[in-house]
């Protein structure tokens, strides 16, 4: 296959499945020479865990890193790119939140009634703007369909966890509607064990929409709406800056809405759209009763796509223009400092986007150039590369190449306590310039890939500090990080019944922030992982084992003066999922979760849950 992917529990996946993350219009899976996982509706149902992200962690080149029980901060980082270098959509709405540096809240995100998951590694800035250096997560629901159909699915089990989801459907050519919730609730444990020895809890509530409106055969309107909102509560530091049991929670509420409209003409062969989303978040931190802060985010965005077919049946082409709009607006409210650290700060950008395909027999290749013009640091022009080769012998060989560029955010650029950290407003945008080229191989019911991949990150953003002023602030490094490695898997159906597949990650992070001197290890990036996926299919009944390694990685222990650098252990995260249907459209379903017990920490000093069991039911009806 062209790419490294994680085992679908259904089949592999085909080349001419359609994916929306590697070009800027959905191309066919076998069009793209970058690496791209794709994790479709039958693996998130057969894993079955409450949260995406515990999926993505079998996914190679992907590391996760939760600093606590459930619902508790969760960061994502691809190729070892950092936890903001990962562009996240939602039904083809951009969701990284301006007012939490620029990264995605993974914690919100659960896996109820998504329809498929895209990984797509390496620099994509070129089709997608910011944020895409170390890669793109793309999320798509439940689409509308022909029919009525309803779902839905109840849990309880461990730490007094109660999970709700549900959702119904209706549609016909003409058009369609698809609703869906869920509601999740934990007592959870402690993430910290001093003090007090609280529980940290967590609860989370999400509602979701998407219609569309077919008024001519080749016109299409659409409407996509998405609500979260969540309590985390999670140890902080108490009045002597020590880390302790405390009652601080943060609540997370996010509002997301996309509209488009679509048109084909020439027989399909030139399309246009128009499109605008707009996401609105809000992050409110407290100590118990006591407000401590907020920060607040509203993005709007609006652009016109056009891409055109033409050539032959021998040579297919494709060139697709976009230009783009986008506006921040970034608010802070403190309780501290009498308001010496509220802000209201805005920023804009223009994007102009070209990217081409070419089909020819056994042979693809892609083209992408983009230019971001920002009102309040430098431009950005980037680029992408792919191809592909397929012989007749079911070899494969694959390369892809690219720029990335990510924008400072807010607080780095205009700061946010006064008197201690102050902002850099001449900083400039980080920029990546990865690659990555392999070999696959694809028989039948088994296809195997091995990717090797290198990247150089520059003016990446760190801190300083001011000994004579004690303030402390950002900079650009005037060094390099670099990171390579090595992405493996394999996947197959040996029986009817059974499925199997596997992928391995040998990942070499370094980083040396002021040119000239030493790397040093990054950190919260495993140098070997690793993941397991078999799935048993008996028609009345099913099992679902899934088992994720994580070897050992660097931390910073913050509690000692000075901070010193730690060793997390290594360790393996396994679940075990099953369901038997009861008859007509009922099923009993099951999961142990960290099936052997691990103890473990993806942040150091916040643990994590031990073994855990959950039961519950689920229905399907209709098409």
């Amino acid at each position: 296959m062209i790419a490294v992917f994680l085992l679908s529990a259904a089949a592999i996946v085909d080349d001419g499945t359609l994916v929306v993350s590697a070009a800027r219009e959905p191309i066919a899976y076998g069009d793209t020479g970058g690496a791209l996982t794709v994790i479709d509706d039958a693996t998130i149902e057969a894993v079955a865990v409450p949260q995406l992200v515990d999926i993505l962690r079998l996914s190679p080149g992907v590391s996760v890193a939760r600093s606590g029980p459930t619902g508790a901060q969760t960061q994502v980082r691809v190729r070892g790119a950092e936890a903001n270098h990962t562009l996240v959509f939602i039904d083809g709405i951009a969701m990284n939140d301006p007012a939490t540096s620029g990264e995605f809240r993974w914690e919100t995100l659960g896996s109820n009634g998504i329809a498929r998951a895209e990984v797509l590694r390496g620099p994509q800035s070129a089709l997608w703007g910011s944020e895409a250096i170390g890669g793109v997560v793309s999320v798509t629901t439940a689409e509308p369909s022909d029919g009525t159909r309803i779902f839905g699915s109840a849990e309880y089990g461990s730490f007094g966890t109660l999970h709700a989801a549900g959702g119904a459907g209706i549609g016909s050519e003409r058009g369609g509607l698809v609703v869906q919730s869920s509601w999740y609730d934990t007592k959870g444990t402690d993430s910290f064990g001093g003090g007090i020895k609280e529980r940290d809890g967590y609860e989370s509530l999400m509602l979701s929409a998407k219609a569309s409106v077919r008024p001519t055969e080749n016109g299409e309107l659409g409407l996509v709406v998405r609500h979260t909102n969540s309590l985390s509560e999670f140890d902080g530091y108490n009045a002597f800056f020590v880390r302790d049991d405390t009652l601080h929670a943060t609540r997370i509420r996010s509002t997301a809405l996309r509209g488009f409209g679509r048109v084909e003409t020439w027989d399909g062969r030139w399309r246009h759209e128009l499109f605008g989303n707009f996401v609105t978040t809000d992050n409110i931190n407290r100590n118990g009763d006591s407000f401590l802060n907020r920060t607040d985010a509203e993005v709007f965005e609006t652009g016109y796509q056009t891409g055109i077919d033409f050539g032959s049946e021998a040579v297919r082409q494709r060139v697709t223009g976009a230009i783009e709009y986008r506006t921040q607006r970034f608010v802070a409210d403190d309780a501290a400092y009498f308001g010496g650290t509220n802000q209201r700060v805005s920023r804009d950008r223009t994007s102009f986007v070209l990217d081409y395909g070419l089909s020819a027999g056994g042979l693809t290749l892609g083209a992408s150039v983009r230019r971001d013009e920002n009102d309040a640091f430098k431009d950005a022009t980037t680029w992408r590369a792919n191809g592909r080769y397929t012989l007749e012998n079911g070899f494969t060989v694959h390369a892809s190449a690219g720029k990335g560029v990510t924008d400072p955010t807010f607080t780095e650029m205009f700061g946010f306590f006064p008197g201690s950290f102050v902002g850099n407003p001449d900083l400039t945008p980080e920029r990546s310039i990865g690659w990555d080229a392999g070999v696959g191989y694809r028989t039948g019911a088994f296809s195997a890939d091995v990717t090797w991949f290198q990247a150089d990150l520059e003016n990446e953003v760190i801190g300083t500090y001011d000994s004579s002023t004690f303030l402390s602030s950002v900079a650009n490094a005037t060094g390099k990080s670099k990171r390579k490695g090595i992405e493996a898997s394999f996947d197959s159906k040996p029986l009817d019944w059974l499925t199997l597949g596997a992928s391995y990650t040998w990942l070499d992070t370094k980083e040396a922030q002021v040119a000239g001197t030493a790397r040093v290890r990054e950190a919260r990036r495993p140098r070997h992982s690793g993941s397991l996926l078999a799935t048993a299919d008996l028609g009345a009944a099913s099992v679902t084992f899934a088992a994720n390694y994580v070897g050992n990685r660097k931390d910073t222990d913050f509690d000692s003066f000075p901070a010193r650098v730690v060793t997390l252990k290594d360790y393996v995260l396994a679940t075990l999922s099953g369901r038997v249907k009861l008859g007509g459209d009922f099923e009993l379903t099951g999961r142990i979760e960290n099936l052997f017990d691990a103890t473990y920490e993806d942040a150091f000093g916040y643990r994590t849950q031990g073994i855990s069991a959950f039961g519950g039911i689920r229905v399907k009806w209709g098409g």
